[in-house]
């Protein structure tokens, strides 16, 4: 027998522990691995596949959080509010129903400067922070009513007042001394103009 022919005879056996090799292989690599994921129906305390040579047990929580969001899905502690931080650091509330320490209840009569000057004689009422009434608007030798509503921060009067007949907007910023009030307005009228000017004024007896 040639040479040729005795190599040709050892090529069922080369083969055939070559498919021995690869099949261990895959057998030793199916022993930490579930193609099918079977284990994903196993409950805890059934038996399932091992994995590695640890023999650890695999099976799924049907009650688990796989995407960790549990924590962001609770309440919010209310002992960790910014109500609650401001009040036990000492820092003063400055919520909506905060104190007012300025009392503008009653009637006002307000100079109003500028291209367009005017006597406005105003009757205010107050609720906590709103302020709100009603009054006329003298000017040019006529007379206007107009409807107030506004609301204070600190020592300051955001107050919008409005002609109703005319469509006019009176957007005053005041600031509050005592029976006195002085800043300025701007206003706005339905046709796109707009003009400003200095106020002031002073609460009557």
């Amino acid at each position: 027998m040639g040479v040729f022919e005795k190599m040709s005879a050892k090529k069922p056996l080369a083969r055939g522990a070559l498919m021995i090799s690869i099949m261990a292989c895959l057998f030793v690599q199916a022993q930490g691995y579930d193609p099918l994921g079977s284990e994903i129906f196993l409950m805890p305390g059934e038996s399932g596949a091992s994995i590695g040579q640890d023999n650890v047990k695999r099976y799924i929580d049907p009650y688990a959080d796989p995407l960790s969001i549990e924590p962001l899905m609770r309440p919010i502690d209310p002992q960790h509010s910014s109500e609650y931080l401001d009040k036990i650091s000492g820092r003063e509330y400055t919520g909506p129903f905060a104190s007012i320490t300025q009392d503008l209840r009653g009637n006002w009569r307000l100079s109003m400067y500028g291209s367009i000057p005017g006597i406005l004689d105003l009757m205010l009422v107050q609720n906590r922070d709103a302020v709100f009434g009603r009054g006329v608007l003298t000017s040019a030798g006529s007379t206007k009513d107009l409807s107030a509503s506004g609301w204070t921060a600190k020592d300051v009067l955001y107050m919008d007042l409005v002609d109703l007949q005319n469509v006019i907007l009176y957007r005053c910023t005041l600031t509050m001394s005592g029976n006195n009030l002085s800043g300025s307005f701007s206003a706005y009228d339905a046709l796109g103009g707009s003009w400003s000017g200095p106020m002031q004024g002073s609460r009557l007896a």
